[in-house]
């Protein structure tokens, strides 16, 4: 406080210490000053008490005030901070403190920051059940919506989600509520049948019933609850029935399909793909199955609903014959045998099958076109000397073939007439791969020149002369003979062979093993897979061939041709392929 200049502030009483007679006393004076005043006594108040008991009481009044305001004061601050904590920590404290910020965003976030997600998460989904009780249904969304988003992983989830769809469902907005449920059986638990349920309610109240039947059979399979199964036997048409039933038969069949309900039948074959009904077949006739393994997949079709779908599968088979066996055992034999096929009891199980035996004797391969064994008569065939490979097979009416029959056979003695083989077998007058053209012309005169293009030599042309009688080719440098082709009767073949003899005289010149000609008239004559193979073509009834072929061991191949017209050979042509000549 400022003093003004010229005034001086008096100065408070100042109390001396009481006197023995209990009177205080008060010096007025500045320190120093003698001047004494008469102390005053200080009178009790009407109701004394005894000294003792009047200063007690003075002192209690004091300092009782100050402690308990000081202590209410704590206890005050206390209980705010239990408050406070126990609403930090309890879920009646989150719900609290969650409630009182819900239209105070910034303020609930700290709150969730410091109670915790899942916490927050708990109280907000137990917010939004009162809400949706209290009829606040697009505000308990909200609240739903907002708690999943902050813990998803929440316990109880599902019964959480089925509060929000019901929500969905209440303000009509299905769509939302579909993608719940679908939520809820797809990814959270597909065993529990209540979200199944609820959106096969639904579908079936917008009259998506394909949808719902559909539903039903995925939520009996996840869940195994009856009800389902029931549910949608009510509604969708029973499955399509074959005749005969799937299984493995022998020879063909024809499957039968019908509804029980008699609706309609649409299927499917095999490797055919689509969907049924949009890609199938309508179901008119029975269906034919040969060879194989088939499948059949097929629905009946209502007005409104499908059938499940069934997967029919058949197997069909055609028996295989045995392989036939010989009467005869394989080895050495000092003189000509017959050989003679049966067919083993085992076949006894298939007693319809038609069996053909085809069979060689020459080595190769039997098949349709060799010689076919009558098993009737069972006559046989004979082998006369040299060695023998026999190879016979059994076909039945299906045109399955039996596994193969092999036997080796050997006549002794000496075997004549031999295998062609160029080295010894060549045209009288030349040798192809030696003769040159002047050789030839000394024989035979020039003839008409011409280049053509061919792979047989080495320029990649050749000298091709014409005669009147045929041709004869040359290598264009060495000008070497590798081809002639002649029907000049004067001209003489390998082996004395000429132009005019009938087939049966040609043939006996060369090897022949015997084997009789199959049903066109073709007979193979001998096959050896180191030398070569002679065979005989009745190519029509005026035409026919006689091929020899030798495989030489320079890898070229030497091929000798007779062509029959009227029963006598009208050309003979001789060439080597394979041999590149210079």
């Amino acid at each position: 406080m400022t003093i003004r200049q010229g005034r001086m502030r008096a100065m408070p009483p100042a109390y001396m210490p009481a006197s023995e007679n209990g009177q205080y006393r008060q010096d007025a004076g500045r320190p120093g000053d003698r001047r004494k005043l008469e102390a005053e006594t200080i009178r009790a108040p009407q109701r004394r008490r005894s000294e003792g008991a009047k200063l007690h009481g003075i002192q209690r009044r004091g300092v009782n005030h100050a402690l308990l305001i000081a202590i209410l004061a704590v206890v005050a601050v206390l209980i705010a901070i239990g408050l406070l904590v126990l609403a930090f920590r309890l879920p009646q404290g989150h719900l609290l403190l969650l409630r009182a910020t819900r239209e105070k965003p910034e303020r609930q976030e700290q709150v969730i920051g410091l109670i915790g997600e899942e916490a927050a998460a708990e109280a907000l989904w137990q917010i939004g059940h009162e809400e949706l009780d209290e009829g606040m249904v697009t505000r308990a969304i909200s609240t739903y919506l907002q708690a999943y988003t902050l813990y998803p992983q929440i316990n109880g989830l599902y019964d959480h989600l089925l509060s929000l769809a019901d929500a969905y469902e209440a303000i009509g907005n299905l769509n939302d509520a579909e993608q719940v449920y679908r939520q809820l059986f797809e990814q959270v638990d597909p065993a529990n049948p209540l979200a199944y349920r609820y959106l096969i309610d639904v579908m079936l109240d917008q009259n998506r019933l394909f949808e719902a039947t559909d539903l039903m059979r995925i939520a009996y399979e996840k869940t195994n609850e009856l009800s389902f199964k029931s549910q949608r036997e009510q509604r969708v048409p029973l499955a399509p029935v074959s005749d005969p039933s799937t299984g493995r038969y022998m020879l063909e069949r024809s499957v039968a399909l019908s509804s029980p309900q008699d609706y309609d039948v649409y299927y499917l074959l095999d490797d055919a793909e689509g969907e049924l009904p949009e890609n199938g077949i309508l179901y008119t006739t029975p269906i034919p199955l040969g060879e194989g393994t088939h499948e059949i997949r097929a629905v009946c079709v209502s007005s409104e609903l499908l059938s499940d779908e069934v997967t029919l599968r058949y197997t069909i088979w055609y028996p295989t014959p045995s392989a036939p066996r010989s009467r005869i055992l394989t080895g050495v034999y000092d003189k000509p045998i017959r050989v003679r096929f049966y067919m083993p009891n085992e076949d006894a199980d298939t007693p319809d099958q038609e069996l053909t035996i085809y069979y060689t004797i020459d080595g190769t391969t039997p098949n349709s076109d060799s010689p076919i064994y009558d098993l009737k008569s069972d006559e046989g065939f004979r082998l006369t000397l040299g060695k023998y490979t026999v190879r016979a097979v059994a076909v039945n009416q299906y045109g399955k073939i039996s596994n193969e029959y092999v036997g080796t056979y050997t006549i002794s003695g000496r075997v004549t007439p031999t295998y062609f083989r160029d080295t010894d077998d060549q045209f009288k007058s030349f040798t192809l791969g030696k003769s040159t053209y002047e050789d030839f012309k000394r024989l035979y005169g020039p003839g008409r020149e011409e280049y053509i293009d061919t792979p047989e030599t080495y320029s990649g042309k050749t000298l091709r002369v014409v005669y009147d009688w045929g041709e004869a080719l040359f290598s264009d440098v060495g000008k070497t003979l590798y081809a002639v082709s002649t029907n000049y009767a004067s001209m003489t073949g390998p082996r004395n062979t000429k132009v005019g003899m009938k087939p049966e005289e040609i043939i006996s010149v060369f090897r022949d093993v015997g084997q009789v000609a199959n049903a066109k008239g073709d007979r193979s004559l001998y096959y050896d897979v180191a030398v070569g193979y002679g065979r005989y073509y009745q190519e029509s009834a005026t035409a026919a061939r006689l091929e020899y072929v030798y495989w030489r061991e320079d890898d070229a191949t030497t091929t000798l041709l007779y062509t029959f017209t009227n029963g006598v050979v009208s050309r003979i042509r001789m060439s080597i392929r394979g041999l590149m000549m210079e």
